[in-house]
Protein backbone atom coordinates (compact mmCIF):
# COMPACT_ATOMS: atom_id res chain seq x y z
CA UNK A 1 0.00 0.00 0.00
CA UNK A 2 1.43 3.35 -0.99
CA UNK A 3 1.18 6.00 1.72
CA UNK A 4 1.06 9.61 0.64
CA UNK A 5 2.72 12.35 2.64
CA UNK A 6 -0.37 14.29 3.67
CA UNK A 7 -1.60 13.54 7.18
CA UNK A 8 -4.81 15.06 8.47
CA UNK A 9 -5.96 15.73 12.01
CA UNK A 10 -9.71 15.43 12.53
CA UNK A 11 -10.78 16.96 15.87
CA UNK A 12 -14.30 16.73 17.27
CA UNK A 13 -15.43 17.90 20.69
CA UNK A 14 -18.61 18.36 22.69
CA UNK A 15 -18.83 21.02 25.36
CA UNK A 16 -21.43 21.96 27.94
CA UNK A 17 -21.24 25.48 29.32
CA UNK A 18 -17.65 25.74 28.09
CA UNK A 19 -16.58 22.47 29.73
CA UNK A 20 -15.24 19.67 27.53
CA UNK A 21 -17.41 16.59 28.12
CA UNK A 22 -16.35 14.41 25.18
CA UNK A 23 -13.89 14.51 22.32
CA UNK A 24 -12.13 12.54 19.63
CA UNK A 25 -9.01 13.60 17.75
CA UNK A 26 -8.03 11.25 14.92
CA UNK A 27 -4.80 11.28 12.93
CA UNK A 28 -5.46 10.12 9.38
CA UNK A 29 -3.17 9.19 6.51
CA UNK A 30 -3.98 9.33 2.83
CA UNK A 31 -3.24 6.09 0.98
CA UNK A 32 -3.90 4.88 -2.55
CA UNK A 33 -7.08 3.27 -1.13
CA UNK A 34 -8.32 6.42 0.64
CA UNK A 35 -7.98 7.88 4.13
CA UNK A 36 -7.28 5.61 7.12
CA UNK A 37 -7.11 6.25 10.87
CA UNK A 38 -3.56 5.78 12.20
CA UNK A 39 -3.89 7.28 15.69
CA UNK A 40 -6.60 8.42 18.06
CA UNK A 41 -7.20 10.27 21.32
CA UNK A 42 -10.74 10.16 22.72
CA UNK A 43 -13.05 9.86 25.72
CA UNK A 44 -14.92 6.76 24.54
CA UNK A 45 -14.67 5.02 27.95
CA UNK A 46 -15.41 8.16 29.95
CA UNK A 47 -11.72 8.91 30.56
CA UNK A 48 -9.37 10.65 28.14
CA UNK A 49 -6.91 8.25 26.54
CA UNK A 50 -4.73 7.65 23.50
CA UNK A 51 -5.13 4.59 21.30
CA UNK A 52 -1.84 3.57 19.67
CA UNK A 53 -2.74 1.69 16.50
CA UNK A 54 -0.98 -0.73 14.15
CA UNK A 55 -1.95 -1.64 10.59
CA UNK A 56 -1.71 -5.39 11.18
CA UNK A 57 -2.11 -5.74 14.95
CA UNK A 58 -4.87 -3.19 15.52
CA UNK A 59 -4.84 -1.67 19.01
CA UNK A 60 -1.24 -1.79 20.26
CA UNK A 61 -1.67 0.20 23.45
CA UNK A 62 -4.21 2.28 25.35
CA UNK A 63 -2.60 5.14 27.28
CA UNK A 64 -4.91 6.48 29.99
CA UNK A 65 -4.75 10.24 30.59
CA UNK A 66 -6.70 10.27 33.85
CA UNK A 67 -4.46 12.86 35.53
CA UNK A 68 -5.35 15.68 33.11
CA UNK A 69 -8.64 17.29 32.14
CA UNK A 70 -10.46 16.47 28.90
CA UNK A 71 -9.61 19.99 27.67
CA UNK A 72 -5.89 19.40 28.31
CA UNK A 73 -6.06 15.96 26.68
CA UNK A 74 -7.77 17.42 23.60
CA UNK A 75 -5.02 20.00 23.13
CA UNK A 76 -2.32 17.42 23.90
CA UNK A 77 -3.74 15.26 21.11
CA UNK A 78 -3.56 18.05 18.55
CA UNK A 79 -0.01 19.03 19.52
CA UNK A 80 1.16 15.38 19.64
CA UNK A 81 -0.24 14.64 16.19
CA UNK A 82 1.13 17.90 14.77
CA UNK A 83 4.65 17.26 16.05
CA UNK A 84 4.90 13.46 15.85
CA UNK A 85 2.76 12.55 12.82
CA UNK A 86 5.71 11.09 10.87
CA UNK A 87 6.76 8.84 13.77
CA UNK A 88 3.16 7.74 14.38
CA UNK A 89 2.68 6.95 10.68
CA UNK A 90 5.87 4.85 10.61
CA UNK A 91 4.88 3.02 13.81
CA UNK A 92 1.41 2.32 12.43
CA UNK A 93 2.62 0.76 9.18
CA UNK A 94 5.36 -1.26 10.92
CA UNK A 95 2.87 -2.90 13.28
Amino acid sequence: MQVLLFPAIAPKRRTEKGRYVAFAVVLMASTENGWIDIGRFDTAHGIPHQDVLGAKKGLLQKIWLDTISPREAFHLAISTFTIKHEHIRTQYFNN
